[in-house]
């Protein structure tokens, strides 16, 4: 099983559905091929070198937080059962650490945090306005390669930047 990589004083932790199947054969965050997680990062200014699914357990270095809403099963956002969320537990790692940002690499696993029961019409990229606790919510994008006809970088440009400023 994978563990959270998390820590306190965190700029921003990106949550994910769930991990893909390469992830999980792999042991790293965000491994799957065509994934564009580090990529952005780097492009968007979070890190200062691109950084590979290896180095996923040493990104706290850089203010950054990683975790799932899901960890029983390792498939495709649209693969996951409802009854897999594990929001009561992932609100409680949120409240224990108090990042500044949660920012959900996908829409339908923030639609269960919000309220939204995983239906991902109600869910508009960008900041909420909902809050857990004192951590802002911010949804972006999936990086996934089967999320490419999604894809917009400019959220990711827009959470680096609230994160300068505050």
């Amino acid at each position: 099983m994978f563990k959270d990589v998390l820590t306190h004083n965190l700029d921003v932790v990106f949550c994910g559905t769930a991990k893909g199947t390469a992830s999980f054969k792999k042991g790293f965050y965000y491994a799957g091929p065509g994934n564009k997680f580090y990529d952005i990062l780097y492009q968007a200014g979070f890190t200062n070198r691109k950084l590979e699914p290896k180095d996923c357990f040493q990104i706290n270095q850089y203010r950054i937080g990683l975790t799932d809403l899901v960890h029983t099963q390792y498939v495709n956002d649209n693969e996951v059962s409802d009854d897999s969320y594990e929001v009561d537990n992932f609100i409680d790692k949120i409240l224990a650490y108090q990042p500044k940002y949660v920012a959900f690499n996908s829409k339908k696993g923030a639609s269960f945090v919000l309220g939204y029961g995983g239906v991902t019409k109600h869910v508009k990229y960008g900041l909420q306005e909902k809050t857990i606790g004192e951590s802002k919510i911010f949804v972006l994008p999936s990086t996934s390669g089967s999320a490419r006809r999604y894809w917009d970088e400019e959220y990711w440009f827009q959470l680096k930047q609230l994160i300068i400023d505050k």
